[in-house]
């Protein structure tokens, strides 16, 4: 099956734009209102024959390998106007190189920003949406930095919600370091700048957050208000509804995050909401969960992994 989308500022030109071009043959396979008006994404059934002919007398053509990609990639939940441009980015592969050829596509349209192991004074404030997984992300950097060993101050600014600082500081005791509770966003400032003078690494937990209100994203913006050095990362589920991360990642990038971090591989398959979030807000992804165990640790993500994992065709276990 061949793919485009059309935009349009509304639906009866966009159906002229695709009659135009397909004919009656197309099958529409998504429409969404956009603030350009509509965008739909159509698809065209190859003609079985024709197909068979190339086949014998030149070999399975590239778009047709290239249909294992694009219903990898849809199935992924990755939005068709993103496919496409993916499936464009895709440079001429051989017979069982898909993997290959998709690495170097999302090499191309993707930033990838790991997690910095060695660098030292680095300060770092985990933010998202209420149950992303924040606090399991903070434990498991922590545990990473500690037997990599750097000096590493932990810093929860999550004192309301219930069951909270207890969690953190179950890890952190483990890891034999002292729990920093800050319970104003003005008091934040003189914390870091206290801990930089004897850690190499910070981590701030922050507390849940509906990005929708603008008191809760207020506050995130007092505790990096005046604070210099401290870097946001968004943190995000996989297996979201993409426009719904899509407008979500735009609202936390007005803080300044630039990384987009996944959470919870494990549990889901749908990975096209982190693509599309990243890929319409200008963030790089960089390391992803895949467990809950904080042993396991976060797994740095690259294109060569993202195309393995995009590519899986059962539930089997992720292997990064």
């Amino acid at each position: 099956m061949r793919i485009k989308t059309y935009i349009a500022p509304s639906v009866p030109e966009a159906m002229n734009k695709i009659r135009h071009d397909f004919g009656n043959g197309a099958v529409i396979l998504s429409n969404h209102r956009t603030l350009e008006g509509v965008r739909i994404t159509v698809g065209l059934e190859d003609n079985d024959a024709e197909m068979q002919i190339q086949d014998a007398l030149f070999g399975t053509p590239a778009d047709q390998r290239a249909e294992k990609i694009q219903k990898a990639l849809l199935n992924a939940g990755v939005p068709p106007l993103l496919v496409e441009r993916i499936l464009d980015a895709l440079p001429v592969m051989l017979e069982g190189q898909e993997t290959e050829s998709l690495e170097k596509a999302l090499d191309k349209i993707f930033q990838f920003a790991n997690l910095p192991v060695n660098s030292t004074k680095r300060a770092f404030m985990l933010v998202g949406a209420c149950g992303c997984g924040k606090t399991i992300v903070t434990a498991k950097m922590a545990v990473k930095a500690k037997v990599a060993g750097k000096k590493v101050a932990v810093i929860t600014t999550d004192v309301k919600r219930a069951g909270a600082i207890e969690q953190l500081e179950a890890f952190t005791k483990i890891l034999d370091l002292n729990l920093i509770k800050v319970r104003k966003a003005d008091l934040l400032k003189n914390v870091v700048e206290e801990c930089r003078a004897s850690s190499d690494l910070i981590l701030i937990d922050t507390p849940g957050v509906n990005p929708y209100l603008s008191a809760d994203m207020n506050l995130l913006n007092d505790m990096l208000k005046d604070t210099q050095g401290i870097e946001p990362i968004l943190v995000m589920s996989a297996g979201m509804d993409a426009y719904e991360a899509e407008e979500i990642g735009g609202i936390f990038r007005k803080l300044g995050c630039h990384r987009l971090l996944g959470t919870r591989l494990d549990l889901s398959r749908r990975l096209g909401n982190l693509l599309w979030a990243a890929q319409s807000n200008g963030y790089a992804l960089t390391d992803v969960g895949a467990s809950p165990h904080v042993s396991e640790g976060l797994c740095p993500l690259k294109a060569k992994s993202l195309a393995e994992l995009l590519l899986l065709e059962s539930k089997k276990e992720v292997v990064l």
